[in-house]
């Protein structure tokens, strides 16, 4: 039997979408489909039930699912300790992580240590903070970039990155000096992102005791960045969303200025693979360095 469909098993489950499945492990939703459909053929049980709402665990399949993830554990530990006889050339690094940090930051950063251990193989999982902190107390990653305060507070972690969020606003808005008030967001029409950055908000708004006039909400960053150019409302975003985009807006600072701290997590540093721990000490210099004078080079994003 196949490891492959019980790990589309356990990625499906933890989604709880078979779309969602299929884009994080890159294949299509009928291959997906196909994997688990055969597995229930292989075992001679149903273990998944799917409907509108998703994909939720028949009885048998929940209690088969401690087994099935301790299945898939003990195969992730085989393959650390092979790649540990074989050293780190052979070994690969299983990364979670958030959409700006796969856009704007990890290209450059996976680019600059393939230079220096070519042979490495990469495996991106992307998420929301917490299903990143979950996969990483799972083993089924090795490290993820997440937001501190961390959900999991038994993980270490390193803090790469503090980055402003800022208010957003069409081009042609008239506004007045300083940074927007955040109390103010509670009269203009707000388009939310219901994803990660709705962590950020619900800790801004908890803070002012503000609760936004929310007209549109969107499913990703350039939409919100879209509908905001058109004049339907206004929102907010880190920095690092905002880099090289070329929709038309306004940037303001948040009174009070509110920020986002970027960490990489992982469980123990010692008892990761070597690629892994490898990863995180250039990750670790490589923002201290070398991210550190990418941002003075393109200068203030406000």
């Amino acid at each position: 039997m196949s490891i492959k469909k019980y790990e589309t098993l356990l990625q499906t489950v933890d989604l709880g979408s078979l779309t969602r499945a299929a884009e994080l492990l890159g294949y299509t939703q009928s291959a997906i489909s196909h994997m688990l459909t055969g597995l229930e053929e292989e075992l001679g049980l149903r273990l998944i039930v799917r409907d509108r709402s998703g994909v939720r665990l028949t009885p048998e399949g929940q209690r088969l699912l401690p087994s099935i993830r301790q299945v898939v554990k003990a195969n992730q530990e085989v393959l650390r300790q092979v790649a540990e006889y074989h050293g780190l050339e052979e070994g690969g690094v299983r990364i979670g992580t958030i959409l700006s940090i796969s856009v704007h930051l990890l290209p450059d950063l996976l680019a600059s240590f393939s230079q220096l251990h070519p042979k490495l193989e990469f495996e991106l999982l992307q998420g929301r903070y917490e299903d990143i902190e979950r996969w990483i107390s799972e083993g089924r990653i090795d490290c993820g970039f997440v937001r501190l305060p961390l959900l999991l507070q038994h993980l270490d972690h390193d803090l790469l990155l503090e980055e402003e969020i800022l208010a957003i606003f069409p081009e042609n808005r008239s506004l007045e000096e300083g940074p927007f008030p955040v109390e103010h967001l509670r009269e203009e029409p707000f388009i939310l992102r219901p994803d990660a950055l709705e962590v950020e908000m619900r800790a801004i708004l908890k803070k002012s005791s503000c609760r936004p006039k929310i007209t549109y909400s969107a499913k990703d960053d350039c939409g919100v960045m879209a509908m905001v150019e058109r004049g339907l409302g206004m929102s907010i975003m880190p920095e690092l969303l905002l880099r090289g985009e070329r929709h038309r807006l306004k940037k303001k600072s948040l009174d009070p200025k509110e920020f986002r701290k970027i960490c990489l997590a992982y469980k123990e540093f010692q008892t990761l693979p070597p690629a892994a721990r490898q990863f995180v000490e250039f990750t670790r210099s490589w923002f201290s360095v070398s991210f550190e004078e990418c941002e003075n080079s393109k200068g203030n994003f406000n």
